[in-house]
């Protein structure tokens, strides 16, 4: 298996975190929306929630990965 550089190890540690915030920033704008269809079209809000679980579960495998690199 090939080694990372030095430089490739510090830029994705810098991308994981990235990731990882505006993954965050992505939930917030969709359960936004998610609250604002709630009364008016209720199907859409719950579509929007299922993505937003989805997109917490991502955030915890990033986080998950941040860990297991930082381990090594």
């Amino acid at each position: 298996m090939e080694k990372l550089s030095e430089k490739d190890a510090e830029v994705f540690q810098v991308l994981l975190v990235h990731w990882i915030n505006h993954n965050g920033e992505h939930v917030e704008g969709y359960r936004e929306w998610s609250e604002k269809m709630a009364d008016v079209r209720p199907e859409v809000a719950g579509e929007i929630d299922k993505a937003i679980d989805d997109m917490q579960q991502a955030g915890r495998k990033l986080m998950e990965a941040k860990i297991k690199f930082q381990e090594s």
